[in-house]
């Protein structure tokens, strides 16, 4: 219901030398002003209001169209003579935001708002509209975006919806929690249903606000336009989108904007067409709450904002004093305020908290004065809602609060840099890691560039220079360097760091943190200096491995002559001479026959041993029940001699190379054979699994087995657990499979019993 009904004595219809007061008291406590352009009269009307905002008196300044546009900021001037002749023409009604200088040279940001009166043949006549001084809440989120939580503070602080939907389809992306508190509905509800934001237009404003979205989008312009919207609870909402379009390649991409609950702005500038019903409209649809008491604090009048605020029907404010709308421990400074106001008249301001009818707090910022209505002194009131200043302020203290304690917590010495104040901090990490103390050295950044060291120097201030350049596409910063500590010393240290710029590009901030990474320097440098020693570790050992090849050379073609020379001629001097040697002399010369073949087969499988490793063949499928046939046909004598059973499945072809895989399976199989009990058919048993990446083969035999202790020692060369005739051999043969499995980039392993057999496992790899 209205809160000055046309049958209340609460209405304002009073002479209008008394609204003209009251309207007067309203600006100076609002920091506003209204003024007229007659275009008949070709005169301009300014209220107190504007000449108490610029700083004049009506007598300093004469008040013409040139006059007027000579206050306006340069760069303001185009814009507002634009939207001024828009509004002439009647494209769009006159709002627009702009800086006006004072008398003082002070620049004060103001939100200009009009409406123009036409006679019957639509000629404008009169232009009627009002200044609202903005400068502190422009200040204020200045402030604000120097945070380091500037970007999520402002979109849920900000008092409008922002959002962002896919320029194509009009789909809602993103949009910011405010959307509930102006339309009822949630984020979810937004997000739920495509055609969520269309549906809820205004049917009449619905088409015309689609098609003037479309078009600018089109075009790539930024666009903003007023349309009304439908809340949830069924209230209808006038709402001003800011639209900034981003394109790619040429095309409109996404879209972001700002929804602003416009509807008080809206309802003031359709009363702007009737002076009087202005100024009741211009009291009714202030953001602020404002009240006028008679001399015994009775309420005389009051606006919606204040039954809004306080949740009060005006039966209920009738009855009511001023202290019961506020908590107990403001009730004090308010009594003392209006104590002061009755002796002194002087205006007061005082922050409080109003108690609403449902137990909310309410944080105002109330400024109230004396003035005179209807030929009595009355106070009058205004109030302002500083939830949102209140709530910035504390969201900038826990950011500053989280600040410390992260600087305190984390190992890397933090710094903030703020530009336009040319202020470097330094956090208490610059004490823990460097040595400073903050109580005494107070950080420039002339002091902070000198401390790196002349080498690094120059790179790192170019570096600086280059990220300070406007629109600068890297907003990261990563850098090593030396930096001298307070010791004289210097570390080295890793900087990272992020450049905040404005909305113009231009670098305002820097915050960044250093770690001490000279610990981590020594280690590269050892572990440099390790490379440099495993290299030269690695000739040598090449060097060794082709001296081994120059043996196994001489071995096999040098050696093995001699030998074959002593075989010959001790066979030609036992047959020769047989008869006439007794048993010992023939006992003589099957040892040496005998040293010479032992001799000649260590030889061979050192030549063997250094083939390892060095296949002459590419890596292939591989036949592995071909290779062990052909390994069978190798000891078929022995085989058939000691009636010996080789058991194995149909093995799978692997990918690898034959020659190493040949030796293993024929030395394995050998040893097999080799080391069988007495009197009893050796028993060879072989498998393979598939163990997902690898092949898992084993060699199981039921010889005589082999100790737990010599499980590693096997695998030596030379290393051989059986002297004697009963089992010959040369002690390389499992050297020569540890070799090969070792190429194949496998591995070997033993599992035996003394007299029950051994297993051999060895494993190779499927890629």
């Amino acid at each position: 219901m209205p809160i000055w009904p046309m049958n209340s004595t609460n209405y304002f219809n009073y002479p209008e030398s008394n609204l003209a007061t009251l309207l007067e008291n309203v600006e100076r406590l609002s920091k506003m002003g209204t003024w007229e352009m007659d275009f008949i009269s070709q005169s301009i009307y300014w209220s107190e209001g504007v000449y108490r905002m610029m700083g004049y008196t009506p007598f300093e300044f004469e008040v013409t169209f040139e006059n007027g546009l000579e206050i306006v900021f340069p760069e303001d001037r185009m814009a507002a003579i634009a939207h001024m002749n828009e509004a002439l023409a009647g494209e769009k009604e006159y709002e627009i935001q702009k800086r006006l200088i004072k008398k003082n040279g002070e620049i004060i940001h103001v939100i200009s708002k009009a409406s123009v009166l036409r006679n019957e043949f639509g000629v404008p006549e009169k232009m009627i509209g009002v200044f609202q001084d903005i400068s502190e809440f422009i200040i204020t989120k200045e402030k604000l975006k120097k945070s380091k939580t500037t970007t999520q503070v402002l979109l849920e602080k900000l008092d409008g919806i922002f959002w962002e939907v896919d320029a194509s389809t009009l789909e809602f992306k993103y949009i910011s929690p405010q959307v509930e508190l102006i339309t009822g509905f949630t984020r979810e509800e937004w997000m739920s249903e495509p055609d969520f934001w269309q549906n809820h237009i205004h049917p009449e404003d619905r088409d015309q606000a689609i098609y003037y979205c479309d078009l600018k989008t089109s075009q790539n312009l930024d666009h903003s336009f007023d349309y009304r919207f439908i809340r949830k609870d069924g209230r209808i909402i006038w709402l001003n989108d800011r639209v900034k379009v981003i394109s790619e390649n040429g095309k409109p991409k996404t879209l972001s904007g700002l929804m602003v609950d416009v509807t008080a702005e809206k309802n003031l500038s359709l009363a702007l067409q009737d002076e009087i019903s202005l100024k009741q409209n211009l009291i009714q649809h202030l953001p602020s709450s404002i009240f006028l008491l008679d001399e015994d604090q009775n309420f005389l009048l009051w606006n919606k904002k204040f039954e809004e605020w306080s949740e009060c029907d005006p039966k209920e404010i009738h009855q009511m004093k001023p202290l019961d709308f506020f908590e107990e421990a403001d009730r004090p400074q308010i009594q003392n305020a209006i104590i002061d106001l009755t002796i002194s008249k002087r205006p007061v301001v005082l922050e409080c908290h109003m108690k609403t009818k449902s137990g909310k707090r309410v944080p105002l910022l109330v400024s109230a004065s004396r003035v005179i209505y209807k030929n009595q002194e009355c106070i009058l009131g205004v109030s302002q809602n500083i939830s949102e200043l209140v709530a910035n302020k504390r969201a900038l203290e826990e950011s500053n609060k989280r600040y410390e304690i992260l600087s305190k917590a984390t190992n890397d010495a933090v710094w903030d840099f703020d530009v336009l104040s040319n202020q470097l901090v330094w956090a208490e990490g610059f004490n823990t890691l460097f040595g400073f103390d903050l109580d005494l050295v107070k950080p420039n950044l002339d002091f902070f560039i000198h401390r790196i060291h002349p080498e690094d120097r120059g790179r790192i201030f170019l570096k600086i220079q280059e990220f300070m350049k406007p629109n600068h596409p890297v907003s990261n910063w990563l850098e090593e360097y030396r930096f001298l500590k307070a010791d004289g010393v210097y570390a080295f240290v890793v900087d990272k760091a992020a450049f905040i710029r404005d909305s113009e590009g231009r670098v305002i901030r820097v915050v960044g943190a250093m770690q001490d990474i000279t610990e981590r320097k020594q280690y590269e440098t050892s572990l440099t200096n390790l490379n440099i020693k495993l290299e030269r570790n690695v000739r040598e050992l090449a060097i060794s491995n082709m001296e081994l090849e120059q043996f196994a050379f001489v071995a096999s073609h040098d050696l093995q002559e001699p030998l074959r020379m002593i075989s010959s001629f001790l066979m030609l001097l036992s047959s020769k001479y047989g008869d006439q040697l007794d048993e010992k002399a023939h006992r003589y010369i099957n040892f040496a026959r005998d040293g010479a073949k032992r001799m000649q087969q260590i030889i061979l499988d050192l030549l063997e041993l250094s083939r390892v490793g060095k296949p002459n063949e590419a890596r292939v499928e591989l036949n592995i029940n071909s290779i062990l046939e052909e390994v069978e046909a190798n000891f078929k004598k022995l085989i058939t001699e000691k009636q010996a059973i080789i058991a194995r499945p149909i093995l799978p072809n692997i990918q690898g190379y034959r020659t190493p895989v040949l030796q293993i399976f024929n030395n394995l199989i050998g040893n097999g054979l080799k080391y069988s009990k007495t009197g009893i058919p050796p028993k060879l048993t072989i498998q393979v699994k598939d163990a997902d990446k690898e092949w898992v083969f084993s060699v199981k035999d039921e010889g005589i087995g082999i100790e737990k202790e010599y499980f590693d020692k096997i695998f030596v060369i030379f290393q051989r657990l059986h002297q004697g005739e009963e089992y010959p051999g040369t002690g390389i043969g499992l050297a020569i499979v540890k070799k090969a499995v070792d190429f194949l980039q496998g591995r070997i392993w033993v599992e035996s019993e003394v007299g029950q057999g051994t297993v051999f496992y060895f494993t190779i790899p499927k890629a």
